[in-house]
């Protein structure tokens, strides 16, 4: 054991931490690594945190391709609703959508009704790019941005389900890239089942000392036991176990929210939206995200812009629904990664190696990322501790922690509020984004081809919603702005044959009454 020499092959493997991170991590390094025992530490007597419960699209392929865990079993034991966007019913005066799919241009579509919704748009040598062109460019000035992820954010009660045309006692997604939202508490529970199913140890314990020496962690000490393993991984969250022993500083973003309260009411099955709906505060923003049986209510705020009472008192007043004060939780979080992730024999994965802010969902979804990452990395250089696998995960780490920041600030630096914080908030990330200026320079146009030749390709969010989201915020680009054109009629022709057609297959979505009642009828309310 702790052979800290970069020859040193990883045996074994010890996570701090049965949040959904360290459950990630243990499931994704359990698929991924031959003959490496994997175990877990917490304390499972305390609460699981009720945040983090909205995802993008990669933790489906996380879940399902990745860990093979199968669609059915998760919705039948989690008790999940989906996610098709982000709404931002009211964002400063501001009304957009955030979509997860990317369903435009339309006039690339061979079929504009599909069972199933397509979402993929390849650059390439075509005749079709000038329609393509011609379509951004009247969406563009028209704000014409239909789309069935849109509409079903804002009809309660329906699910991007379909019933399968090959076989209608099955159902499928209508909208292939749309996520989830989870119950959190049903959720951690369901993975802790699955790591027990594939042999790996959740030790029940408290953790008292963390022994280090010369930047290693030697071992976990509990008043009644101690553990060693060849690589440690810190998915304690927030309170940093074992990074806090090894001088890790984190580097901040420059972001101007550093709290929450979270709030749950009940709900019914034919209330649920199919969509994180976000509404702005005098100092933040609030979520909304419905569960099947659940629907969480947040408030993310700037502590230097509003008292904790006070923010209590907005949060109540805001929202329809009633909220116990006594019951609303309160959160304070630090955003930035750790400048080192992975050091000596100590790497960290979920909120314990970076957090922005929640409202792009991105906690659940960075841990799954960092997990398959972690997992492949070690499996693609034989499980060897070495500098060069560090800094590789060192590197991918940040590279994705800063796309996040440089997404989530567009929100914030191109804002039109008009209280003191959103005066404010429109002072962060003062360098300029690659993705704004491209907006700006090109509009819609080829963003995959110049993300390649310019090394600033996206992780998480795909290129077209770095360009709704702008739009929706009411930034220009000077290159529609300048040009007087007139879209070929056929192109406006097909583009109103998709609007109509996405009204017509709203119709074909399944209810999530239908959804569970029927065809889950191994689920329970």
């Amino acid at each position: 054991m702790n052979n800290y020499q970069d020859t040193a092959q990883i045996d074994s493997i010890g996570i701090v931490g049965a949040g959904d991170a360290g459950l990630f991590a243990a499931l994704a390094l359990e698929k991924g690594l031959e003959d490496v025992d994997v175990f877990i530490v917490d304390d499972f007597s305390q609460p699981v945190p009720q945040v983090g419960k909205s995802t993008l699209r990669y933790v489906l392929t996380f879940l399902h391709d990745r860990l093979e865990i199968s669609q059915p079993r998760l919705l039948e034991e989690v008790k999940l609703a989906f996610k098709t966007t982000v709404y931002l019913k009211d964002w400063c005066g501001q009304e957009f959508h955030s979509p997860l799919g990317k369903p435009i241009p339309t006039v690339q579509q061979a079929d504009l009704s599909p069972a199933i919704e397509p979402t993929v748009h390849q650059e390439t040598l075509t005749k079709t790019n000038e329609a393509v062109f011609d379509e951004f460019y009247y969406r563009y000035h028209e704000d014409e941005f239909t789309t069935l992820y849109n509409e079903l954010a804002e009809t309660p009660g329906k699910s991007p389900m379909v019933i399968d045309p090959q076989n209608i006692s099955n159902i499928q997604k209508g909208l292939p890239d749309a996520a989830y939202h989870f119950d959190a508490t049903g959720l951690n529970q369901f993975l802790r089942t699955i790591c027990e199913e594939r042999g790996i140890d959740l030790i029940d314990d408290r953790l008292t000392e963390i022994p280090t020496s010369d930047g290693q962690i030697e071992r976990l000490e509990s008043d009644d036991a101690s553990y060693e393993a060849d690589l440690y991984v810190d998915a304690s969250g927030f309170r940093r176990l074992l990074m806090s022993e090894l001088d890790n500083p984190l580097q901040a973003f420059d972001l101007p929210v550093d709290s929450a309260l979270v709030a749950t009411t009940d709900i019914d099955m034919s209330d649920v939206t199919s969509a994180t709906v976000v509404t702005s505060g005098d100092a933040g923003w609030f979520w909304q995200i419905d569960t099947i049986e659940l629907r969480d209510l947040g408030y993310v705020y700037s502590s230097e812009h509003i008292s904790d009472e006070d923010a209590l008192a907005e949060f109540i007043e805001t929202r329809d629904e009633p909220i116990d004060p006594d019951e609303v939780q309160q959160y304070r979080f630090d955003s930035g990664v750790l400048e080192t992730p992975w050091t000596g024999n100590c790497v960290a994965i979920g909120n314990a190696v970076g957090f922005v802010e929640p409202l792009q969902s991105t906690a659940l979804t960075t841990s799954a990322r960092l997990a398959d990452r972690l997992a492949m990395f070690l499996g693609m250089h034989g499980r060897v501790n070495h500098q060069g696998v560090r800094d590789l995960y060192n590197e991918t780490t940040h590279a994705t922690w800063e796309e996040v920041y440089d997404f989530v600030s567009l929100y914030y630096k191109y804002n039109s509020g008009t209280t003191p914080f959103w005066e404010d908030a429109r002072e962060v990330h003062p360098e300029p984004i690659q993705h704004v200026e491209t907006y700006r320079a090109s509009g819609f146009c080829a963003p995959e081809t110049r993300a390649g030749l310019t090394r600033t390709r996206t992780d998480l969010n795909n290129y077209y919603l770095y360009y709704l989201v702008l739009h929706g915020l009411g930034v220009e680009s000077p290159f529609y702005e300048g040009l007087e054109h007139e879209p070929d009629p056929a192109v406006l022709e097909r583009i109103e044959e998709y609007t109509d057609g996405v009204f017509d297959r709203l119709d074909d979505c399944l209810s999530y009454d239908e959804v569970y009642r029927v065809f889950h009828p191994g689920f329970k309310s």
